[in-house]
């Protein structure tokens, strides 16, 4: 005897689906955990890029490289689709609304404008303030995605949250300077505005669009505004030496191919609020590769700070697992 649902799948095949999902929460944790050090090596690599070349350029050379990467890696993924599927080709390309659209630009255009601002805060204020401020981006993405989204948060993941976030305040904190630099501080909060909006809107795009197809265009998007910026401060664009090549190729392909574009895959396995979150590990993640290769020194508090941060980030994770968990029993307690 057959014991089907209305929906004229078995319990167990219902199961198994949802076992499936869980499978794929594992991979997406995985791809973040990925993401997070592809991003933090950006520091790093920004530093050497920097020795001949400005912060402005270093970043258009980052998303210009890494737009061919994802124009290949996008035609790829569509040639094989088109290949080894018989889905219809609405299924395969999905429509692009003017909504679809609008994201896209915003977030492109976010994206550069916030790695622009926090460049040129680091020249207004000091790397401390830059960094604290900065640090501020899950606050706007969880209060965005509550107003626009209706996205809810459960407690124990808005205290990891503000566990998180104070550790990562204190990194900063011995080299705070509360006097001069108001306007560097002003651009360093706006960048960690506009980082929450790049997150929110890739959050959505996810929904219906693959990964390298909405990183292609908005790392063009990006580029086009960053070459923009070149041409009207008339900043050279590339580096001259294979070190400064070297460091700019790297900056496209571990922090945006491999750091973004994780980050992107992964939006479509967790909300934008808890991505952020975990974003707040970078910090952590680049202070300890600084001391790798530059020999910085970190004091107890550093090393507190860090602490708190990942103390932050599990609650939140795990605050995520249980949801997942519960959302889990539900769908089987619904289906079966």
């Amino acid at each position: 005897m057959s014991n089907r649902t209305e929906g004229g799948l078995t319990a167990a095949e219902k199961v198994a689906d949802v076992c499936e999902a869980g499978d794929a929460k594992i991979r997406g944790a995985a791809a973040l955990a990925l993401a997070l050090v592809g991003i933090a090596s950006a520091s790093i690599l920004l530093v050497i890029a920097e020795q001949e070349i400005s912060p402005y350029a270093a970043t258009f050379d980052r998303l210009s490289l890494a737009a061919v990467l994802f124009f290949f890696w996008a035609g790829r993924q569509r040639l094989s689709n088109r290949t080894s599927s018989k889905a219809p080709r609405s299924q395969l390309s999905p429509e692009l609304r003017l909504s679809d659209a609008g994201l896209l630009l915003m977030a492109g255009l976010a994206f550069s404008t916030s790695l622009t601002l926090w460049a040129w805060s680091l020249s207004q204020t000091s790397v401390a303030n830059s960094t604290l401020l900065n640090n501020m981006m899950p606050i706007f993405t969880t209060l965005g995605a509550w107003v626009v989204f209706n996205q809810t948060f459960s407690r124990k993941f808005l205290l990891g949250m503000g566990i998180a976030i104070a550790g990562a305040l204190l990194i900063g904190v011995e080299d705070l300077q509360v006097a001069d630099g108001l306007a560097g501080d002003a651009a360093a909060l706006a960048a960690a505005l506009l980082s929450a909006v790049n997150i929110l809107c890739i959050g959505q795009l996810r929904q219906r669009f693959a990964t390298p197809w909405i990183m292609l265009w908005t790392s063009l998007i990006g580029s086009c505004f960053l070459a923009i910026v070149l041409w009207g401060l008339q900043d050279q664009a590339f580096p001259h030496s294979a070190t400064g090549w070297l460091a700019v190729i790297a900056l496209a392909l571990l922090s945006q191919a491999l750091g973004q574009g994780l980050l992107t895959y992964c939006l479509k396995q967790f909300s934008a609020g808890f991505v952020a979150v975990s974003m707040l590990t970078i910090p952590v993640l680049a202070a300890v590769a600084a001391l790798i290769c530059f020999g910085e020194r970190l004091s107890w508090l550093n090393w507190a700070a860090f602490g708190i941060v990942l103390l932050g980030v599990y609650l939140a994770v795990s605050a995520q697992d249980s949801d997942d968990a519960v959302n889990r029993v539900t769908v089987m307690a619904n289906k079966v």
